[in-house]
């Protein structure tokens, strides 16, 4: 299957891809569609799930790295530097919804149209059909157009309440806890907290320390029973299950897989692991 598709001048279709930007300043409309995605950015980690899309601005002073659980499908749109000067605006009028991004950097939403706009695109990406993906990229422009982006003025506070749990992986907060900490309504703390990082508080710590235990299954010569420990986890049946609930394999596998990517590297034979 193709991966990625220029559609217009200065927008690409990228599918099952973890995007290359560079140094430029792009634009990057996203959908999850099955799996977990995280994006780790200056500001905290967001992670999206299925029927979760996320417009961000990445570039040079705005890094993001991104990482996928082995079970992940994600559709992607990059908006290049310079689009909202050229003739691919005149022609899908990208600057009205940019416009809204120049308060914040990424905006989380769940939209069942805009998702299923981003689903017929992945279709038209794996079945070749470049006619089809021009149209649907219009139409997904139309619509994200028309879509008004809500911000909070309490988005930083909550994104610090991200950060604090991030150093406190090992502990567990409840929503009482980081409320009067923070000095936010419960209520509040819930509804913005999934809106600004994609997911809620409790599902947020359970993703960072999976991730973070891929992280060292793949990098670190430890044993499963030593990460899961080093997450949080005393149990390891417990952390082999919420292994498997978040990347979409077992901890094990996922070692091997990526351990016989390594010797493959090493031996001169490229062969990367679907994830």
């Amino acid at each position: 299957m193709k991966n990625e598709f220029r559609i217009f001048p200065d927008i690409r279709l990228i599918c099952d891809d973890i995007p290359k930007t560079g140094s430029q300043d792009i634009f990057e409309i996203s959908c999850c569609l099955r799996g977990v995605c995280e994006y780790r950015t200056e500001s905290g980690y967001i992670y999206l799930s299925k029927g979760n899309c996320i417009i961000m601005k990445q570039g040079l002073y705005s890094e993001c790295v991104t990482a996928r659980s082995a079970n992940c499908r994600t559709v992607t749109l990059i908006i290049e530097s310079g689009t909202h000067n050229s003739m691919t605006n005149e022609l899908i009028g990208t600057s009205d919804f940019l416009h809204q991004l120049r308060y914040n950097k990424a905006y989380i939403f769940r939209h069942e149209k805009i998702t299923e706009i981003l689903s017929e695109l992945y279709n038209g990406c794996v079945n070749d059909q470049t006619s089809v993906l021009k149209i649907k990229t219009l139409e997904l422009f139309m619509l994200l157009n028309e879509y008004r982006f809500k911000y909070s003025s309490k988005d930083e506070k909550i994104k610090n309440v991200g950060k604090f749990i991030c150093k406190h992986l090992s502990e567990h907060y409840t929503i009482s806890q980081l409320s009067e900490m923070f000095e936010i309504d419960g209520t509040t703390l819930k509804n913005l907290f999934r809106k600004v990082h994609g997911c809620p508080v409790y599902n947020y710590a359970k993703n960072r320390k999976m991730f973070r235990a891929a992280e060292l299954l793949r990098t670190a010569d430890m044993k499963i029973i030593d990460i899961s420990e080093e997450v949080g986890y005393s149990n390891a049946s417990k952390f082999s299950s919420a292994f498997r609930d978040v990347m979409g394999v077992n901890p094990k596998y996922y070692q091997m897989e990526h351990n016989l990517s390594r010797k493959k590297a090493n031996s001169g034979i490229l062969q990367n692991p679907a994830y």
